[in-house]
């Protein structure tokens, strides 16, 4: 414990040493590594990484921005006192507010003038659900090929479309060349049969031979057309002359026409051009514009996750798609088309868990009979559903907490609601009286994924709130924090809030549970699914006969406790309950509510996590955002015509800095 003082009294000396002023020297620096390495390097050095930080790699990269995230955790657990934790020397309070101004100084008031970097986004494939919307785009079907590969991973951002995790791996071109076969097979046979494959043939053959057309001048339009669509952009020559090629081959082969067409058209599907998204690069170390081809395909692949449509390309082709008004108007049609659905069943669904309901998130069926799988279809679609009207109808950020509707079936409503009048399976839109409902806190799907199998977790629903919806995650605990002790474990009479209590004794655990354990307490009149309850029913194995509430049958004594929902912030507001917990987050967690909201959304529209350069961007769109009323409608106008996403610039290289 005495390393951590001597790395705080370090710590002091850094922050002001490094705030990237020009003050700031290489041999004060390694003054400081040297401290470093006798004060803390036990816990933060080269062999033991605590919490997953070596100081020595921080320091290395300045300014200190670039790991705004890890300094500004530090900084929260210095204000809520959890460092230096309980049991090593304490910290002065002076020194303490110094280090605090400090890194308040480094982090939120660092200087950005002289920093314009939009950032680079690399090739990468295709998502699974932008594979299987694109091929629905491009050939008028919709036959989720995509549900046969292998599980997607998510990457720091916490999106499946960030860069960083989309990997190629072998079986995984395997299953695409696969799909391709089965792609043209089915949506395209000799005969078509039925409304889909007359769809997909007029999608693929717009051009056909006769009528003064010859077979290749039919193939040359038809392929043409085939390949600008699928590759987002004109064909190159040689692309184009390659596949008209292949087409030559199979008709020489004995193909007929539109089997030698078809033969093109497997093998685009299974082309680099179709499978990974590829933009342009320029030989420059400075930022570029991106085309307005790209540029389709960046709005496309943000609001729709698929493809761009006709209008996109024509204006594209045009190059007409950059002009600021068209740009927006493009933005205002495609929120309002079906397909930017995939913001709720994507975006929503992954940055706020809800669409692990029904997947990694369920109870199992012969115990628990009412959890089917409509159920949870319909607990997604809630949740989703609810998300796109903040878009669509424009309402403020803030919405997404305290809103007074939800969207039900009769089988959700009855279930989890309690709800009688709504009948049928369609989702419908459902005014709240109650205000203890309303709000993606309210949902099941947020109840669901913040519980425990078969019983709620005030720790896990107060920690989702920090870190997911807010932003702000605590510290990480401390070894063995999650563990009761023997004591605490046996009161079997104890609620789980009176033994966090005894728990949270310890000063190494309170200064961490007091941020989040109020907020998930007020939570638990919802039970792990969302039904509503007012106590705690338990039952507790009898020892002697003679007691009152004996039960012959099960030899159990049922034990019945009213539900403690009460809390207070670490800033002084209390609150009570569901609807308390809402109005403190309004009234004082707003601000965290926006940024994260601007953070996660951008991040997703640009498809890779956010660098300390992307800081400007942030700070200009949540001005943007609070001189609107923080209207979510704002945010993706500000996003789409920021600097990140109309610009890119190659990767600097960090060895040469």
């Amino acid at each position: 414990m005495h390393r951590l003082q001597g790395y705080l009294t370090v710590f002091v000396c850094l922050l002001a040493a490094s705030s990237d002023s020009r003050a700031s020297t290489d041999a004060a620096v390694d003054e400081i590594r040297k401290a470093l390495e006798v004060s803390c390097y036990g816990c933060h050095g080269p062999s033991v990484q605590q919490a997953g930080i070596q100081f020595a790699a921080l320091l290395s990269e300045r300014p200190l921005v670039r790991n705004r995230e890890t300094w500004l955790r530090a900084k929260r657990a210095l204000e809520s006192e959890s460092m230096p934790p309980a049991g090593a020397p304490g910290l002065r309070e002076d020194d303490r507010s110094r280090l605090i101004a400090n890194l308040d100084a480094a982090i939120n008031q660092f200087d950005y003038s002289g920093i314009k970097d939009p950032g680079y986004e690399p090739l990468r494939r295709l998502t699974h659900s932008e594979y299987d919307n694109t091929v629905r785009d491009l050939i008028g079907v919709d036959f989720q090929l995509a549900s046969r590969f292998s599980s997607e991973m998510t990457g720091e951002t916490g999106f499946d479309n960030s860069a960083s995790a989309l990997h190629l791996q072998s079986s995984l071109i395997e299953r695409y060349i696969a799909s391709a076969e089965r792609l043209v097979e089915e949506a395209l046979p000799a005969q078509p049969k039925t409304a889909e494959h007359r769809r997909a043939f007029k999608a693929v053959f717009v051009a056909l031979p006769g009528d003064g057309v010859s077979a290749a001048e039919a193939a040359k339009i038809t392929l043409r057309r085939f390949l600008l669509r699928a590759f987002r952009r004109p064909p190159k020559t040689q692309e184009l002359a390659r596949a008209l090629a292949l087409y030559q081959s199979g008709r020489k082969s004995g193909l007929d026409f539109e089997q030698a067409v078809k033969a093109v058209v497997a093998g685009t599907l299974i082309s680099p051009s179709f499978l990974m998204r590829v933009e342009a690069s320029e030989e420059t170390d400075r930022a570029w514009k991106i085309d307005d081809w790209e540029l389709a395909s960046r709005l496309s692949y943000f609001l729709w996750a698929s493809m761009p449509d006709d209008e996109l390309f024509e204006l594209a082709a045009r190059q007409r798609l950059h002009e600021p008004r068209i740009l927006l108007a493009q933005l205002a049609r495609m929120l309002a088309d079906p397909k930017a659905d995939s913001l709720g069943t994507v975006m929503a669904a992954q940055w706020l868990g809800f669409g692990r309901v029904g997947r990694s998130v369920r109870m199992g069926p012969i115990d628990y009979p009412w959890c089917t799988d409509s159920l949870m279809d319909s607990m997604r679609a809630e949740s989703s559903m609810f998300f796109m009207s903040l878009l669509r109808e424009n309402a403020s950020i803030p919405r997404l907490v305290d809103a007074n509707y939800t969207y039900l079936n009769q089988e959700i409503a009855e279930t989890l609601y309690d709800m009688k009048g709504i009948y049928g399976s369609h989702m419908r839109r459902v005014a709240l009286s109650d205000e203890r409902r309303g709000g993606i806190l309210g949902h099941g799907t947020t109840l669901a994924i913040t519980s425990n199998y078969n019983q709620t977790s005030p720790v896990k629903r107060g920690h989702w709130i920090l870190e997911t919806l807010l932003g702000t995650p605590p510290p990480p605990p401390p070894p063995n924090a999650g563990a009761f002790s023997e004591e605490v474990r046996q009161g079997k009479q104890l609620t789980f809030r009176e033994k966090l209590a005894l728990h949270s004794e310890q000063e190494s655990c309170r200064s961490c549970h007091s941020q989040f354990d109020p907020l998930g307490f007020s939570l638990e009149n919802f039970s792990y699914f969302g039904q509503w309850r007012d106590n705690y029913t338990f039952r507790i194995r009898i020892k002697e006969p003679e007691d009152i509430n004996y039960d012959p049958e099960s030899n159990y004594r049922r034990v019945t406790k009213e539900i403690d929902v009460s809390g207070t912030l670490p800033e002084g507001a209390s609150f009570s309950g569901p609807a308390g917990l809402k109005r403190v987050l309004v009234e004082h967690r707003q601000d965290d509510l926006v940024r994260q909201t601007v953070t996660k959304t951008l991040a997703y529209a640009l498809g890779r996590p956010l660098e300390y350069y992307d800081e400007p961007t942030v700070r200009r769109v949540i001005a943007a955002l609070g001189d609107n009323e923080y209207r979510f409608q704002t945010l993706l106008r500000e996003i789409v015509q920021s600097y990140p996403f109309l610009y890119k610039k190659h990767p600097v290289d960090e060895a040469g800095q």
